[in-house]
């Protein structure tokens, strides 16, 4: 009877017409306790998934016209040359931190001055995109609702959640994603962008943002996207936290079995051909302007490579390419 119950309820919240509506459906289905968490959380999520892509086309859509319209009015250096100065840095042979500094940061500044629209410029100036925001917010609550009762009462069920980050922060990500769409060059660089976002919850919050800050850069300078390869993020993980445990810093490991990057990689079933590490960094997008600012560390996120594993513990990074 509970189970019938539930099912009723479930599908009484994606048929609510306001929020004070919704918020009295949720309380009875939490009132069932985990397998009715369970239920709300689904039923949130199946409202939430087409609003959420629609909302993104959109803001995808506003930020394309909004460069439009900045291009029309820009006299400014030409991008090319700007992309050109940072894509020659990888292939300088005598590359140096100082050179990086005085040519690779003014053009990555002035590129990401000129192409990168923050999402609050975007919904400052529609105000339509503004309240369907809020109300994706308001609906999120709800699942977030769910997924905090499941983790307090079933760890097991909130382990299996499809999505476990807080739902704010996952429209953060959402909207990240559009303003890196509007730069990709092409259809294979939008599905990478795209299958990276779907992949995203699948790997720590900060590893997936210095991903996602690595290929900025990358489309910045005319390069394409690297996609995440969820295997040598574990790699990478593993690694980090072994030099952690171990005290020890370097890409060959005293560990048996883990020696180098290869064998790591090969130990999660897949192959990698480059690796960076990083202490002392808070963030992704920390741990990648370390890299960016290192000659070989920079060659390799910039390198012609296809798939990209970042790993963090604590404050140590492993990066690998394959």
């Amino acid at each position: 009877m509970d189970r019938r119950q539930i099912t009723v309820l479930a599908r009484k919240f994606g048929k609510a017409e306001d929020d004070a509506a919704r918020t009295a459906v949720a309380d009875d289905l939490l009132a069932y306790g985990p397998r009715g968490a369970a239920a709300l959380y689904d039923a949130v999520d199946r409202m939430l998934d087409p609003l959420v892509a629609r909302y993104r086309a959109d803001l995808l859509t506003a930020t394309r016209e909004a460069l439009r319209h900045r291009f029309e009015d820009d006299d400014g250096e030409d991008l090319e040359t700007l992309r050109s100065t940072l894509r020659s840095l990888g292939g300088d042979g005598g590359l140096t931190k100082e050179k990086i500094v005085a040519e690779g940061d003014p053009a990555l500044e002035k590129l990401e001055a000129r192409l990168v629209i923050p999402p609050e410029e975007i919904l400052k100036d529609s105000p339509e995109l503004q309240t369907r925001r809020e109300r994706l917010l308001a609906l999120g609550t709800h699942r977030q609702r769910a997924a905090d009762y499941l983790r307090e009462h079933h760890e097991a069920a909130a382990d299996a959640l499809p999505d476990p980050r807080p739902f704010e922060d996952a429209l953060r990500d959402h909207e990240a994603l559009s303003g890196l769409l509007a730069l990709a060059a092409d259809d294979n660089d939008r599905r990478v962008l795209i299958e990276n976002a779907e992949t995203a919850p699948k790997i720590l919050p900060e590893e997936a943002r210095g991903i996602r800050r690595l290929n900025l850069v990358r489309l910045l300078a005319g390069l394409a996207p690297l996609r995440i390869d969820v295997r040598l993020c574990d790699a990478a993980r593993d690694h980090s936290k072994d030099m952690v445990e171990k005290k020890f810093f370097a890409h060959d490991s005293p560990v048996e079995g883990k020696k180098t990057p290869w064998d790591r990689a090969r130990n999660f079933g897949t192959s990698a051909h480059a690796e960076n590490i990083a202490g002392g960094a808070d963030t992704g997008a920390g741990a990648i302007r370390q890299w960016f600012h290192s000659p070989g560390h920079h060659k390799n996120m910039m390198g012609s490579h296809h798939r990209v594993g970042l790993g963090r513990h604590e404050k140590t990074w492993t990066q690998l390419f394959g």
